[in-house]
């Protein structure tokens, strides 16, 4: 799993998270995946997400804080209810013929930012000579927050509508749609979506339109994120550097070969117990 700032990001096969090499996770052609992320915050996070160059988030997903989501379907197409689920194919002659090579081609990126959170004012005082009291009055014109549950009596908001998602049991809330209460099922999550970007090609795989996906989704209010963009990318292979095709989903519990003498090793291990090749590849 790719950590950063308190962000987890991970490819899943099959509920199963494969390993990364490097920034590099391979995945066998014509394998349907989803995306992991994992907020370790305290606070809220805003995650879009490209594949191949495109959102497919339609502006972002929020994360609770210490949330996670298991993001399996585009949100492009603008449906709240259902989708199609991600599948990583190769891109192949005809593929490249008819909608041809992409730059970001093979790359998942995930760029995000975390709620700000304003300074909490319980009480000040003010002093003037002449005039009404606002005049020098140091907080005129700034955000007041009361202290009730922590949270905001008002907030100065943009222009930028977020959708937003916790991961929340299904069983316990129900979302309204254009006025209308629909309830929901139990034994699912909700996931609340939000309010775009490039990056080195793949030269082998393109994620593709898969099977249908039934993953809900809600709309949440906006709310004020910090200026500092993070960022992790994974890379998609289909194949190896030496041109060897992918068969099975290498996962973080799948034991390793040693290249050079063949033995099997333990998932964690970083170097072969009986000649001491490195097993870890740097792609």
């Amino acid at each position: 799993m790719m950590y950063n700032q308190k962000l987890v990001a991970a490819i899943k096969s099959n509920g199963k998270i494969l390993r990364e090499f490097g920034e590099s996770v391979y995945v066998p052609f014509g394998t349907e995946y989803s995306i992991l992320l994992k907020n370790l915050h305290d606070r809220r996070v805003v995650a879009r997400v490209y594949i191949d160059g495109v959102d497919v988030t339609a502006g972002g997903l929020v994360i609770g804080a210490r949330k996670e989501i298991d993001f399996e379907r585009s949100l492009a197409n603008g449906s709240m209810d259902k989708g199609n689920k991600f599948k990583f194919i190769e891109r192949s002659g005809s593929v490249e013929e008819h909608r041809g090579i992409k730059l970001e081609d093979g790359l998942v990126r995930v760029e995000y930012e975390f709620e700000h959170v304003y300074p909490k004012v319980t009480s000040f005082t003010t002093t003037h000579t002449t005039g009404p009291w606002y005049d020098n009055n140091p907080l005129r014109g700034v955000t007041h927050f009361g202290t009730a549950c922590g949270s905001a009596t008002s907030v100065a908001g943009g222009s930028t509508m977020n959708y937003s998602v916790d991961s929340i049991p299904r069983s316990a809330t129900k979302s309204k749609s254009k006025g209308k209460a629909r309830s929901v099922n139990s034994n699912e999550e909700v996931y609340t979506a939000s309010v775009q970007c490039s990056a080195p090609a793949n030269e082998t795989g393109v994620t593709v339109n898969g099977s249908k996906s039934e993953q809900k989704f809600t709309m949440s209010d906006w709310f004020p994120t910090e200026s500092e963009t993070h960022t992790i990318v994974l890379n998609l292979f289909g194949e190896t550097e030496d041109n060897k095709v992918i068969r099975e989903p290498i996962t973080t519990k799948t034991k390793q070969e040693c290249t050079s003498c063949g033995r099997k090793e333990k998932a964690s291990a970083s170097f072969c117990s009986k000649c001491g090749t490195a097993l870890e590849v740097f792609a």
